[in-house]
């Protein structure tokens, strides 16, 4: 099993694909729960460039490893 060190400063875009999934996953979730209409696909590109401590008004980054490591 490959271990991965993830710090607030890690790109999402540098995460392995099931957590890159994971994390677009919860993203696309809030992003289609907005009031406001957003392009959802332009958004998520946007989230694979950012940041770990940039993504978490969007999402529970915590709660999202968390629930990748028990699984």
């Amino acid at each position: 099993m490959t271990t991965t060190k993830i710090t607030a400063h890690t790109y999402v875009c540098e995460l392995p694909d099931m957590i890159q999934n994971q994390i677009l996953a919860e993203c696309k979730a809030t992003f289609e729960s907005l009031a406001f209409p957003v392009d959802i696909e332009t958004e998520l590109d946007n989230v694979k460039g950012c940041k770990m401590c940039d993504i978490e008004d969007t999402i529970d980054v915590q709660k999202v490893l968390y629930k990748i490591i028990i699984h």
